[in-house]
């Protein structure tokens, strides 16, 4: 081959080389203007540090924001992440960093555009099943506010860069500003993570290096992110700063002194989550996104944004102090509490049981016991006799009573009206008004103390007042109910002046006190047999309520069975009726 044809080979070689170089160019250069074309359609006024409104800033509108919603936090995935930095500022008492560009570090320059890689959009993922912080994870996936990778995985355990966390702050939170924004030297207006940035800083809730560097690149470590998260939520510590950090952690003291206030109001508002160990803080290790996942979902709960996880989760054993917070039940519907009535329901005295001690029946005849009605209840009653005493002439009564007060917790009043004398010419214009008061405790004793005919009109008979004490107990006299049935004894014991007095004593017109008394016995679901001393004679009766749910009783009744009181036994009947309302 001559020397010519081989120049010429090589000529035609560079050509073609040539020719792919300047098509690669052209291609590379095409595609940055479309881009950067692509970009400059929507743009936004960053603010400068004055306040005043400077060029637009390129990449900060829709096309910013679309980079936001598809990474959610996520940097581009790079082999070589730059290392990590000196301490950041994350408040104002963060000492300086005199040289935050240091030796082998790399600070992205102005101008420099990361390229994003698209990350899944889920709510779970198979690598977070069983884990730790899966609540967290899910919980704040379905937020949108981190998502997990292309390939469907969360990557529980990769570190999390200053802009990711910024991101993940902004789709947190919406605070108000609290400051004005800055530009920051390492963060170009076209950068993916300005407006996550610059947001996080004017909340308060990031802070910058010296000479408005901010370090975007940089892994987070666990302390700041608390520190990051105290300061945007303003809280403050109600303790003193040592006790809580000794109380709480074994490595408190590797807690950056910069550090103490924030880490001790963290943990006294459960925003601290350690795994494995509780009691280890772990402050200076590189956040994962585990943690910060952790971090930032109690303190959705700290804000009111998030509920509480509940004891049972497995996470919860991880948060410090954890206390679960007592909550208010859902109120319960009709049906609900009508369900409830029922399975909770107590067997209770029927009511006519109350009515016969309220209108004289169940365990007396003639003489009054110490159960009495109360508010809501009232009873009407009449009397009748085939003979008065020495007489052949019949004779009746009718009675009204009510009741005010609470027996059970003070005391009950029951106040009743009488018109003695029904039959004859003077019917119905004779009568009394008697009153008595009456305490029932527990194992149903009562007591009472009352006055009969305190005050009359027309001409009654008898026509004195009578004042007198009773006492009274009901004895079960078995603890099993059958068919609503409970056998029992009520007894009745009192003293008292007036109608109660000895047939001597008031043939004499002598004040005296007697005794009086009566014991009824229930027999069956409707009867009671009943025995009374009234002071005077001997009477022996039965209670009977014919109607198992109409409150009406009839006591039919023999009076002085024995005679001794007059001219033999006459017979007597009461019938009471009792309203509740």
């Amino acid at each position: 081959m001559t020397p010519a044809t081989g120049r010429s080979r090589v000529s035609a070689s560079k050509k073609k080389l040539w020719y792919r170089v300047h098509i690669l160019l052209s291609s590379m250069f095409l595609g940055s203007t479309i881009l950067y074309a692509a970009a400059s359609l929507a743009t936004t006024k960053a603010s400068s540090t004055n306040g005043n409104a400077s060029a637009p800033a390129k990449g900060s509108g829709s096309m910013g924001d679309a980079l936001l919603k598809t990474m959610l936090g996520a940097d581009a995935l790079r082999s070589n992440p730059p290392a990590p930095s000196t301490t950041p500022r994350s408040s104002s008492s963060l000492p300086a960093v005199s040289n935050p560009a240091a030796p082998g570090r790399s600070l992205q320059q102005p101008g420099a555009v990361t390229t994003p890689t698209q990350l899944a959009q889920a709510s779970t993922f198979p690598d977070v099943q069983g884990s730790w912080a899966q609540t967290f994870i899910e919980a704040l996936a379905e937020r949108e506010v981190i998502v997990g990778f292309p390939d469907g995985s969360f990557r529980p355990d990769e570190p999390v860069t200053r802009a990711q966390f910024a991101a993940m702050i902004r789709k947190a939170f919406q605070r108000p500003a609290t400051r004005q924004a800055i530009d920051f030297v390492d963060v170009p207006a076209n950068y993916w993570g300005y407006t996550a940035i610059q947001e996080a800083y004017r909340t308060g809730f990031l802070e910058g290096y010296p000479n408005q560097v901010f370090q975007p690149n940089q892994n987070i470590p666990r302390v700041q992110v608390l520190v990051s998260l105290v300061s945007g939520l303003n809280l403050n510590p109600t303790a003193d700063t040592a006790s809580i950090l000794n109380g709480l952690f074994q490595d408190a003291g590797s807690i950056p002194a910069y550090a103490r206030t924030s880490v001790a109001a963290a943990a006294q508002n459960q925003l601290v989550v350690n795994y494995p160990d509780v009691a280890l803080l772990n402050p200076n290790q590189l956040a994962t996104r585990a943690d910060v996942a952790a971090f930032i979902y109690q303190a959705l709960v700290n804000a009111g944004q998030a509920p509480q996880i509940p004891p049972t989760d497995v996470a919860a054993r991880y948060v410090v102090g954890y206390e679960p917070v007592a909550t208010t039940p859902p109120p319960l519907t009709a049906e609900q509490v009508a369900a409830l009535r029922q399975q909770y329901r107590l067997p209770a005295p029927p009511i006519v049981e109350q009515l016969r001690r309220l209108i004289g029946g169940n365990s007396s005849i003639t003489t009054p016991t110490a159960f009495g009605a109360d508010r809501g209840q009232a009873f009407i009653g009449a009397g009748f006799q085939e003979r008065t005493r020495n007489t052949n002439k019949a004779d009746g009564v009718i009675a009204a009573g009510i009741g005010v007060g609470d027996a059970r917790k003070a005391v009950g009043v029951e106040g009743v009206i009488s018109i003695y004398d029904l039959f004859g010419d003077d019917s119905f214009e004779d009568g009394g008004i008697s009153f008595k008061i009456h305490r029932q405790f527990a194992n149903d004793i009562a007591v009472a103390v009352g006055v009969e005919n305190i005050e009359t009109f027309g001409e009654p008979d008898p026509g004195y007042s009578t004042v007198y004490g009773v006492v009274s107990k009901v004895f079960p006299l078995g603890s099993r109910t059958t068919a609503g049935f409970s056998p029992s004894v009520t007894a009745s014991v009192g003293l008292g002046g007036g109608r109660f007095r000895s047939v001597p004593d008031i043939e004499a017109g002598r004040d005296s006190v007697n005794p009086f008394g009566s014991i009824g016995v229930r027999v069956a679901q409707p009867i009671s047999v009943i025995a009374e001393w009234s002071g005077q004679d001997l009477n022996v009766g039965a209670s009977i309520a014919p109607f198992e749910n109409i409150p009406l009783i009839i006591t039919p009744a023999l009076a002085d069975v024995t005679g001794n009181a007059g001219d033999g036994a006459r017979f007597i009947l009461g019938v009471g009726y009792g309203i509740t309302f």
